[in-house]
């Protein structure tokens, strides 16, 4: 199949493991490319981590602390968070070579901006205390005849309103979001439901631009639809079906440019 990773293809172990459970990640990139998917999570082939994805996760850890002082009932500081992000991006790079395509400090102060211009304009006043943040959840799905659905909730604004964070060098389409975090955001429906037995209020893309002048973009949706529950469903059947034929091949697309794993990728022979 595969010529330089050819004796460890066969992993059953691995692929029994993977077969249990699916997250949206898992399942949107199983999706993107499967050839992918077999590289990072069967092989589990370790690259070194992106710029983008280090400014993603600081910013994240940002966010957290912001949602736990607020469900905690802490007076907000802006310096205390400034402090927060600084030791996250230090520390988040420590034993890891990141490869900075331009300028490290730009990158940090743009993320810094963005999150700063987000306290400012969030729709989430300071005083909302969350209902759930960074809540792991997992939902049995075999009475569909599915694997186990698991996640992770960034927050669950009061009422039920299920928020995840994206922070992304451009304004998105509101559009072409809703599509593209479909999976993701059906999956949260799902796990929601399983976990409280009610059907949450909405759901809401938070934006976070880190352009020369920072963005906030909402994107607020309605409760996902029968309709969307089963498309998530049925696209789970194709990934348990895919990983029982160990169907794994790649999808050429204008995305393979910025791929990590194009060189493995170029030497898969069928």
């Amino acid at each position: 199949m595969i010529a330089a990773v050819e004796p460890a293809v066969s992993n059953p172990s691995r692929l029994e493991q993977l077969k249990k459970t699916v997250s949206a990640t898992r399942l949107s990139l199983f999706l993107q490319c499967r050839l992918k998917f077999f590289f990072r999570y069967v092989l589990q082939i370790k690259k070194p981590v992106t710029p983008s994805l280090h400014c993603g996760s600081t910013a994240h850890s940002v966010l957290q602390q912001w949602n736990l002082s607020r469900w905690k009932g802490e007076v907000f500081e802006t310096q205390r968070f400034k402090s927060f992000f600084e030791k996250q991006w230090k520390d988040g790079q420590e034993g890891k070579v990141i490869k900075w395509e331009d300028d490290e400090p730009e990158d940090r102060d743009s993320s810094w901006r963005a999150l700063e211009h987000y306290f400012t304009e969030t729709p989430i006043k300071q005083n909302e205390r969350p209902e759930a943040v960074e809540v792991s959840a997992e939902a049995d799905l075999s009475h569909h005849g599915l694997p186990t659905l698991i996640g992770v909730l960034d927050l669950v604004r009061q009422g039920g309103r299920i928020v995840d964070f994206k922070l992304v060098g451009k304004s998105p389409d509101p559009r072409q979001a809703e599509h593209i975090y479909g999976v993701q955001l059906t999956a949260y429906s799902v796990l929601y439901r399983d976990a409280t037995g009610k059907r949450e209020a909405g759901l809401e893309l938070h934006h976070l631009v880190r352009t020369k002048q920072p963005k906030f973009i909402l994107t607020p949706l309605p409760p996902a639809t029968q309709q969307q529950h089963d498309r998530l469903f049925r696209l789970m059947d194709a990934y348990q079906s895919g990983l029982d034929r160990e169907d794994f091949i790649p999808s050429p697309s204008f995305a393979c440019a910025g791929c990590e794993f194009f060189n493995e990728c170029r030497k898969w022979s069928g």
